[in-house]
C-alpha cells in the first residue's frame, strides 16, 4: 500500500484493509465485467472522500463504461478528485477546463490546475503547462517559462517532452537547431516512443544535418498506409537527391506528387528546398528537380 493511500485511510478513520477495498476491489471487479460490484465499491470509497475513487467514477462517465456517458458528471467527479489533491486528477481538471468538456472553457483555470499538478511533480502536467504558456502571446516571458517547464518534464524522462522540445528546435526561425532537435528525438526513440511522427521528425532533422543514411533508415519505419507516409516519402526523396542519386530521387518525387496532389506537392517542395538551402544542404540536383516539377522539363 502506498504512503498516500495509508494517509487517506488514516484520515478517514479506516483500517489498512480499507485500502484494498477502496482501490483494488473496484478495479478487480471492473476487469471481471462486474460493473454493479465495481460501482458499489467505487461509490463507497468516493463518499468517504478518496480521490482515486472519484477519478475512477469520472473515467467511467467519460468513457461510458459501467456508467452512462456523461461529460458533465465526468467533469464533476474529476474536479472533486482534483480538489482532494490527486495530481493525476488535477491534470484531468486542467484538460477539462482547457477543452470545455463538461464545464465552461476556462484557460486560466486550466493553467491553475496544471500548475498544481506540475508543482506536485507530474511530468504530463509540466508539458501541458508548457504548451499552454506557449500560446500566451501577452506574456513576454512565456516562451522561456514554457521551455523551462518542458525541460523539467524531460528531466523526468517523459518521452512526449523530448518530442516537444525537438519541435521547438526544428520549426524554423532563429532558435532552429537541428542537432539539438535530433538529440531530443533520439532520446524519445531510445525511450521507446517510436510513433510515425517521431520517425518523420527525426528524418527531417537528419536531412538538415546531412545524415542521409539515418534519413533512409527512419523513413523505412513508416508504413505506407500511415498518414505520415507522405512526409516520410518526400524526405526519402530529399535524402536520395542530396546524396547524388538524382534519378532515384526523381522517381520518388513523382510518386509523392501522385500521393499528395500536384498543388500540395509543389508547395511542400518549395518550402522544403528553401529550408534545406538555409541549412547549407544545397545540391545542383535541386535545380533540376525544381525545373522538372515546378517550372517545366530542364
Amino acid at each position: 500500500m502506498s504512503a498516500r493511500l495509508r494517509f487517506l485511510c488514516a484520515a478517514f478513520a479506516t483500517t489498512v484493509a480499507c485500502g484494498a477495498a477502496a482501490s483494488e476491489q473496484w478495479r478487480t471487479a471492473h476487469l471481471r465485467g462486474e460493473c454493479a460490484t465495481a460501482l458499489a465499491e467505487a461509490r463507497g470509497a468516493a463518499e468517504k472522500g478518496e480521490p482515486e475513487a472519484m477519478l475512477q467514477l469520472s473515467d467511467w462517465h467519460f468513457f461510458g463504461t459501467c456508467l452512462a456517458k456523461d461529460d458533465v458528471e465526468s467533469a464533476r467527479w474529476a474536479l472533486l478528485a482534483a480538489e482532494g489533491g490527486l495530481a493525476r486528477a488535477q491534470v484531468v481538471a486542467g484538460q477539462i477546463h482547457a477543452s470545455g468538456l463538461g464545464v465552461e472553457r476556462d484557460p486560466a483555470a486550466a493553467r491553475r490546475w496544471y500548475e498544481k499538478a506540475a508543482d506536485a511533480g507530474d511530468a504530463e502536467a509540466m508539458l501541458l503547462l508548457a504548451r499552454l504558456m506557449e500560446a500566451d502571446t501577452a506574456d513576454p516571458l512565456a516562451p522561456e517559462l514554457a521551455r523551462a517547464w518542458a525541460r523539467r518534464a524531460a528531466e523526468k524522462n517523459y518521452a512526449p517532452a523530448f518530442v516537444h522540445l525537438a519541435g521547438l528546435f526544428s520549426g524554423g526561425g532563429p532558435q532552429t537547431d537541428y542537432a539539438e532537435a535530433a538529440r531530443w528525438l533520439e532520446k524519445a526513440l531510445q525511450a521507446g516512443y517510436k510513433d510515425n511522427g517521431v520517425w518523420v521528425a527525426w528524418s527531417w532533422a537528419c536531412l538538415n544535418l546531412g545524415r542521409y543514411d539515418d534519413v533512409l533508415q527512419a523513413v523505412q519505419q513508416v508504413p505506407k498506409d500511415a498518414p505520415e507516409f507522405k512526409a516520410a516519402q518526400i524526405n526519402q526523396a530529399h535524402a536520395l537527391l542530396l546524396n547524388g542519386q538524382v534519378g532515384n530521387a526523381r522517381e520518388v518525387y513523382a510518386e509523392n506528387m501522385t500521393l499528395r496532389g500536384a498543388d500540395e506537392f509543389r508547395r511542400i517542395l518549395r518550402d522544403d528546398f528553401s529550408e534545406l538551402r538555409r541549412s547549407g544542404r544545397a545540391h545542383p540536383g535541386m535545380v533540376r528537380i525544381e525545373k522538372l516539377f515546378l517550372g517545366g522539363t530542364p
